[in-house]
């Protein structure tokens, strides 16, 4: 400011006030410094200003977020030109004024003021398909489409549509593409599950030798992430380290998270190892990583590493440690980062709030999960998922259902059922023996919502049915499915014929099993805990002698649980346990006291 006041100070002394160019640059120092009241005090004295002294103005009020006073003093202005409209237009944009951009934009094309690249570039990220052709339609007549910038912003905006066959056309009519263009679609591509697509237009990068950077690097490695593209991932890997892009930490990160997500855990140490100075990212993928890879205990203490390090978690790292809990059932643990969460002021982050509340459930702490769900002041359908899905594995499906309503009824239109929501309501039904409001759930997924059943709906529907004692309904359906019933399926029907004891079609059922899956175990043992349980002890050593014969081996049941901070884990006839004979002692204790009380449970051994 006193810079400014001192220049205005020496024009006046020097009666050069009325050039209008030293006049500009004053205009230009006071508007640079914010003082927009005085700029437009010495705006309403300069004598003669010109289109430079009315855009200075424009733009200083724009920058300031002062849209409305620009827009009023454009409406008073004698001279304006291309950039007038342009400043005006990009005020618009950046207040989120969609619809007011077009409006002034269709008024600059009526004028005597012809739009610009630059004018377009700007405009076409506002516009819906229809005026989005009309505006692409008007650069084919007035302007050239050669500049690199504006035909990758159309790119953009047709595959913002998914109109993915535009969007190629456009970029092939593209007489200049630079390496933005390129990355632009192959973007979009990724974005749309058009792996393949991705893949050629890298191929065709590589072989006209345009070059890469980054962020070429980053998108194709996290589409071979997603489809896990094992082979192509490393030839990028090699791209990588050839190009001098190893000590890159943008990435390094994608060249770490595609390791970790496709469960080469020691290649993605390495890769981790080597970055120079591991960032936030860099932990959280590592982390990640370990949890969908089962090493919870691994991922815990990656946490504490990064703590150590001095790198703050943000909320994904939270996602994925909370989730690490969860799949451990660390419930000690997991309420322990709980109150991190509260500490880095996270609590009403709606992906850590889904987190905990998916932990909670997990755990079995439905009154922790639900308490935390209603104090969310922000919801989004992971938060609603794991509610229901939380009370539907924890025997409360009528709670589950009930919630189901409320999330309909909310309004909160962005938020609708997914397939996961549905996999809930179906495991709601089915352990409280709703038979009808099952079927009327499932045919709301196919009908009003629009959802294709997965296998893990038809199974649900299946063990509905059967549970309920309706196995001949379940097999119907079962065979009528548009898919092969795969052996989940199948061993849900066979688990419902246990219960109600149906051992002629648990035989026919098994025998299909048989086929379809010989090494596995649990069907072999289901059938012959059948014979047992009706005494035709010759047929049950009957399919155990052809489970042995087929390589089929039970797999030995496990469990763990958390105590003080530690995971203990244990599989059936443990004896390595390090507290194994005191377990035992309070076992015989406990059956002692159950004796005493008359209390006995059978047990089929097998």
């Amino acid at each position: 400011m006193f810079e400014a006041q001192k220049l205005h100070a020496s024009l006046l002394k020097t009666g050069l006030q009325n050039l209008t160019y030293r006049s500009n640059l004053l205009l230009h120092a006071y508007a640079k410094t914010g003082f927009l009241s005085d700029a437009q005090n010495l705006l309403n004295l300069i004598p003669h200003p010109n289109v430079v002294s009315y855009n200075t103005l424009f733009s200083a009020y724009v920058k300031s977020n002062k849209i409305n006073e620009a827009l009023k003093l454009f409406s008073n202005t004698p001279q304006t030109d291309t950039r007038s409209y342009n400043t005006l237009i990009t005020g618009f944009v950046q207040n989120q004024r969609f619809k007011e951009a077009i409006s002034f934009f269709a008024q600059m094309t009526h004028s005597s003021t012809r739009p610009d690249n630059f004018t377009y570039t700007i405009i076409i990220p506002c516009c819906n398909l229809k005026t989005g052709r009309q505006i692409h339609s008007q650069i084919i007549k007035v302007c050239s489409c050669s500049d690199a910038f504006l035909g990758t912003n159309l790119v953009k905006m047709y595959a913002e549509f998914g109109e993915m066959g535009d969007t190629r056309k456009v970029f092939d009519e593209m007489p200049e593409r630079d390496l933005v263009s390129w990355n632009a679609l192959i973007a979009c591509y990724s974005k749309f599950g058009m792996g393949e697509f991705s893949l050629q237009l890298f191929r065709e990068m590589v072989w006209e030798r345009m070059g890469v950077d980054e962020y070429t690097l980053a998108t194709m490695l996290n589409e071979f992430a997603l489809n896990s593209r094992v082979f192509e991932a490393m030839q990028v890997h090699s791209l990588i380290i050839r190009s001098g892009f190893c000590f890159d930490r943008f990435t390094s990160n994608a060249l770490l998270n595609f390791y970790a997500k496709c469960g080469f855990l020691s290649a993605a140490a390495r890769v981790f190892e080597e970055i120079p100075e591991p960032d936030v990212v860099s932990w959280t993928a590592m982390l990640v990583g370990l949890t969908q890879n089962g090493c919870e205990k691994d991922a815990m203490s990656v946490f504490e590493w990064m703590r150590l390090s001095g790198v703050e978690p943000n909320s994904f790292t939270f996602g994925g440690l909370l989730s690490a809990c969860a799949s451990a059932n660390a419930f000690g643990r997991g309420k322990r980062y709980h109150g991190l969460v509260l500490k880095f002021g996270l609590e009403f982050d709606v992906v850590v709030g889904s987190a905990i509340i998916d932990m909670y459930s997990k755990c079995g702490e439905m009154n922790d999960a639900f308490r935390l769900f209603q104090s969310m002041p922000e919801k989004d359908f992971v938060s609603w998922n794991g509610i229901i899905c939380g009370f539907a594995q924890n025997g409360e499906g009528m709670k589950a259902l009930e919630l189901f309503d409320e999330m309909v009824r909310s309004d909160q239109t962005m938020i609708a059922p997914n397939q996961v929501t549905f996999v809930g309501l179906l495991s709601a039904c089915s352990h409280c023996g709703l038979v009808l409001e099952g079927c009327r759930y499932f045919n709301d997924m196919i009908n009003v919502y629009k959802i294709e059943p997965t296998t893990k709906h038809y199974t649900c529907i299946i063990d509905i049915l059967a549970r309920a004692g309706h196995l001949r309904e379940a097999e119907a359906f079962l065979l009528a499915l548009p898919l092969k019933p795969d052996s989940v399926m199948w061993g849900a029907l066979l688990g419902a014929c246990k219960i109600h004891g149906n051992l002629s079609m648990a035989r026919r059922i098994s025998e299909r099993i048989f086929m379809d899956e010989p090494e596995g175990s649990s069907s072999y043992v289901l059938l012959a805990n059948m014979y047992v349980d009706i005494g035709e002890w010759g047929d049950a050593l009957e399919v155990r002698e052809v489970m042995h014969s087929r390589g089929a081996q039970k797999v030995r049941g496990s469990s763990w649980i958390e105590i003080r901070d530690q995971m203990n884990f244990f599989v059936s006839g443990d004896k390595y346990h390090h507290q194994i004979q005191s377990i035992h002692e309070v076992l015989q204790r406990l059956c002692l006291q159950m004796v005493e009380e008359s209390i006995f449970y059978q047990f089929g051994s097998f």
